[in-house]
């Protein structure tokens, strides 16, 4: 693992295409409650939003923007935040495996040193949630 970059690997039952469709599906749901002239997802589609940073809880106004839509294989948007960092996230389809990324993108070297330490932490907790989350992706593609 990249010192930037918090990954999950998550093996799926449902099909590689109704996983993927499940995606874009959840994802054209948040954009939409944002946005509601947001009718199909296309890249460069944008929201913003107010988001809680993961380790102090503070309100944080955000711009999320899809950058990648490959059918069956990526699903990436960044997340632009105010103090000009960017985390970007892929869902990556391979055969029976997703493999869902964050990497964040830090400006100087105190914000990556803290970044580092504290993902060490985090690491846990991120593991359990993206856990759920993609099993529960991967339930609604299965109904």
């Amino acid at each position: 693992m990249s010192p930037d970059t918090l990954t999950y690997k998550y093996k799926y039952q449902a099909s590689k295409e109704k996983l993927f469709q499940t995606l874009l599906n959840e994802q054209l749901k948040y954009f939409s409650m944002h946005d509601s002239s947001i009718k199909s997802l296309h890249v460069g589609d944008e929201i913003k939003t107010t988001l809680q940073t993961k380790l102090q809880n503070l309100d944080s106004v955000t711009t999320m923007k899809i950058t990648k839509i490959v059918p069956n294989k990526i699903f990436q948007m960044v997340t632009h935040q105010p103090n000009g960092n960017d985390i970007v996230q892929t869902f990556a389809f391979k055969q029976n495996e997703l493999v869902y990324s964050e990497k964040t993108k830090l400006h100087t070297v105190r914000s990556q040193t803290y970044f580092f330490l504290a993902a060490l932490v985090y690491k846990f907790f991120y593991n359990r949630g993206m856990k759920k989350k993609l099993q529960y992706l991967d339930q609604l593609a299965m109904n």
